[in-house]
């Protein structure tokens, strides 16, 4: 899947597998940037948002 909100999963997991090059790519294919805050944050903010409908 090529849109923001796939790009934006695929950034958090890459971060959590620890390959922070590639989690930045995906984070800006996903019009993001790389959250300051802790994964479990981030995957709280994620959950919230694909929920949200």
């Amino acid at each position: 899947m090529g849109d923001r909100d796939s790009a934006w999963v695929h950034a958090y997991l890459h971060r959590k597998e620890g390959d922070i090059w590639n989690a930045d790519y995906w984070y800006a294919r996903a019009k993001k940037t790389r959250p300051a805050y802790s994964l479990e944050e981030e995957w709280a903010n994620l959950v919230a948002y694909f929920t949200r409908f």
